[in-house]
């Protein structure tokens, strides 16, 4: 499931990714944590783990540009954001940029872009590690600036978490930390004090989905990013996702996606 998928561009982003996104023309509606949001040129969303986006509709000329890598090149800014402004991400995660800052943020995508093209041609490992660092010191770069003007947007209106908007923020922090070693919610609940239905009701008015989905939705992500990579075999990574087998995972995987880790593997999941 990924939390950004634009037919338009065929763009298409996982959870298991962090960044930028700006809608540059066109109109659309996104669902951005259980909350209906419109997009139009300059709008800027933050992505990420925490973050789940769902197009409701887009017209046939919008466009988006995005400044997106691996979750872990970004979990310092992550942890940033989540000191800086709390909560009032789940609600207010979109910012309005003015046409200079628009252009400065097009110039910055112009920039990777070239950089990533230059990472793609025959470099010794040397010269590919460095334009690799050179890539994540800019992104990071990048994020801390726009991330640093949502804080300054966001303490010109306040904004006061509830109790009910810590409890759904707590249990995003620690999913992304133990999706591996429990998906059962109810050990989440228990984390939060709370019933299991009392805590279902308040994750799924806050986020639009339930625990269960945005378990199965954290751990699939992270399956399909090691299925992509090749670095492990299918029975590795259902190891490493803690399922007692390779079946187990298997049926998992399947339930979730509608083809078995194999054949997503085999497509480069483009069926699922």
């Amino acid at each position: 499931m990924p939390i950004f998928y634009s037919r338009a561009k065929q763009i298409r982003v996982s959870s298991s990714m962090s960044g930028l996104l700006l809608c540059t023309d066109g109109n659309a509606k996104l669902l951005i944590n259980g909350t209906e949001f419109k997009f139009s040129r300059g709008i800027l969303s933050l992505v990420g783990p925490f973050i789940f986006i769902e197009i409701i509709s887009e017209s046939d000329d919008c466009k988006w540009e995005m400044i997106c890598d691996d979750k872990d090149v970004f979990h310092s800014v992550s942890i940033y954001l989540f000191d800086i402004i709390g909560q009032g991400l789940l609600k207010t995660p979109c910012l309005t940029l003015d046409e200079k800052q628009i252009e400065r943020f097009l110039l910055f995508v112009d920039m990777l872009n070239d950089k990533w093209c230059a990472l793609e041609k025959n470099l010794s490992r040397e010269e590919a590690t460095m334009f690799r660092h050179n890539i994540i010191l800019l992104e990071q770069t990048v994020a801390m600036e726009f991330i640093t003007r949502y804080c300054q947007k966001l303490s010109r209106s306040p904004y006061k978490a509830n109790g009910n908007e810590t409890v759904v923020f707590n249990f995003i922090d620690s999913l992304n930390q133990n999706y591996s070693t429990h998906r059962d919610v109810g050990w989440y609940a228990e984390q939060a004090n709370l019933s299991t239905i009392y805590f279902t009701k308040i994750v799924r008015q806050y986020t639009g989905y339930t625990p269960i989905v945005m378990i199965r939705h954290i751990t699939i992500a992270y399956a399909k990013m090691m299925l992509s990579q090749r670095e492990l075999s299918i029975k590795e990574i259902a190891a490493k996702l803690n399922f007692s087998s390779q079946l187990t995972f298997s049926r998992y995987f399947k339930s979730c996606t509608g083809m078995s880790p194999k054949k997503y593997r085999e497509t480069g999941g483009m069926c699922c």
